[in-house]
């Protein structure tokens, strides 16, 4: 568990780090240049080393897959319903992106930007850290311990971007609230490249609505104006799908742990 606590450390480095020295090297009138540097460089580099790390460890199939949520007993197919307002959220903000102001080019630079970082994220936080995690704890510290490290790991590259700590704050909830998401995308369907994907798509509606250059600043840090009732209802939704999957895996582990005790015994 501290192996991959490290290997997270070490991958925030090399994506904000690494990714603000490069993306310095252009002019801040230069958004999609300074995108493209502190990107698709850093991320390549820590993503064929978080690759390389999983192969010299030995690391298996519990990194990229699980046994579905519905195909346990019980079956709980409420949890469906958080893979599906996850998808569903950022498809209700396509409406707020200036389509006329994007070029083609833009687009697909985002779209491969975004890929990579809904890869690399999901893989160090919802493959190798609860894979560790998962070794000597419950689902409920996984679930608490991915999220909370999911949001802890954006705060640097909040910091470099200069963001109020107000803002940061606001930031460090909202993405802790996703990661319990996204944690529920992988176990409800079992795959941890339906969680990249879910990821990668809600960046880059984002990136594309906001038209930033970094991560930071696409995060929604304006509440004065009026959003769209849509997009606020399934948000809604999910906060509280996500609120109430706490009690269901509080309830697993104490059915995991009845069902060991039962073993043991019979043993």
């Amino acid at each position: 568990m501290w192996l991959a606590l490290a290997i997270v450390a070490l991958y925030v480095l090399v994506a904000a780090g690494l990714g603000d020295l490069l993306s310095g090297l252009v002019s801040d009138d230069q958004e999609l240049a300074q995108f493209a540097l502190g990107h698709f460089i850093p991320l390549a580099i820590a993503i064929v080393g978080l690759l390389l790390f999983l192969r010299w460890a030995g690391w298996g199939q519990d990194v990229w897959r699980e046994r579905p949520t519905p195909t346990l007993t019980p079956r709980r197919w409420w949890l469906v319903s958080i893979p599906v307002l996850v998808v569903l959220l950022p498809m209700s903000q396509l409406g707020d992106i200036p389509w006329g102001s994007r070029s083609i080019g833009y687009i697909l630079i985002i779209a491969a930007g975004t890929l990579m970082v809904g890869f690399g994220e999901e893989l160090v936080i919802r493959g190798v850290l609860l894979t560790a995690v998962r070794a000597r704890h419950g689902e409920l510290v996984a679930l608490l311990a991915t999220s909370a490290v999911f949001a802890l790991a954006h705060i640097p590259g909040s910091i470099i971007a200069g963001v109020p700590i107000a803002a940061i704050a606001f930031q460090v909830s909202f993405l802790a609230a996703a990661g319990a998401s996204y944690y529920w995308v992988r176990r409800v369907t079992g795959r941890l490249w339906v969680a990249m994907l879910a990821h990668a798509l809600t960046d880059w509606v984002l990136y594309l609505a906001s038209g930033a250059g970094t991560p930071a600043a696409s995060m929604p840090q304006d509440h004065s104006g009026s959003p769209e009732p849509f997009p606020v209802t399934v948000q809604v939704l999910l906060l509280i799908a996500t609120t109430i999957s706490i009690i269901s895996v509080i309830r697993e582990d104490r059915r995991n742990n009845r069902a060991a005790a039962a073993s043991a015994q019979a043993g």
